[in-house]
């Protein structure tokens, strides 16, 4: 394999990690590590856009497929965002993020407009681009986070959100 692919590779991984370097370093009002306050606030904005583009797939979409996959996201994000709301209260005190980021709403707008099989073939690729951001967001929070319980989150939710993703590349594109 020439050295042309990995290096593309971790082009490509930082290219989508450093939107969220950006809001890793934003110091929490609370007293929060910024790279644990980013990663609180990322993880929460994320859980909440995928629940809501999953809430609009059920309506919308013409995939039994995509149906499935968007009832397992909003099941899954759901327990994943009560998690983080419990996390909240603790000794850091992070800031609940309560609506998606900008970027994510611009992508929920976009998908309200559309249904059938044209709404499958975009959710797919918004899906298969926030799992593979939040995939990234989980791993540097595992690397590189100072709080234990936000450690232990990461940990525990990375091999389902890599599922995710997985499952997310299997969805109907044409």
């Amino acid at each position: 394999m020439s050295l042309a692919l990995p290096r593309l590779i971790a082009t490509a991984l930082l290219a989508t990690a450093l939107p969220l370097a950006v809001h890793a370093q934003e110091k929490d009002t609370q007293g929060g590590t910024p790279t644990d306050a980013g990663f609180f606030k990322n993880a929460s904005a994320s859980g909440i856009s995928e629940v809501e583009m999953s809430q609009l797939a059920l309506k919308q979409s013409s995939s039994p497929s995509v149906q499935k996959f968007a009832q397992r996201m909003i099941e899954d994000h759901g327990k994943a965002n009560d998690e983080l709301k419990t996390l909240k209260s603790g000794d850091r005190g992070y800031s609940m993020v309560t609506e998606p980021d900008p970027d994510s709403q611009k992508a929920i707008d976009a998908l309200t407009r559309l249904k059938g099989a044209e709404f499958d073939k975009a959710y797919a690729k918004q899906m298969v681009a926030d799992h593979e951001t939040a995939v990234a967001a989980f791993e540097v929070e595992i690397e590189k986070g100072s709080n234990p319980k936000l450690k232990d989150f990461a940990k525990k939710t990375l091999p389902t959100l890599k599922h995710h993703l997985d499952m997310a590349k299997s969805l109907p594109t044409r």
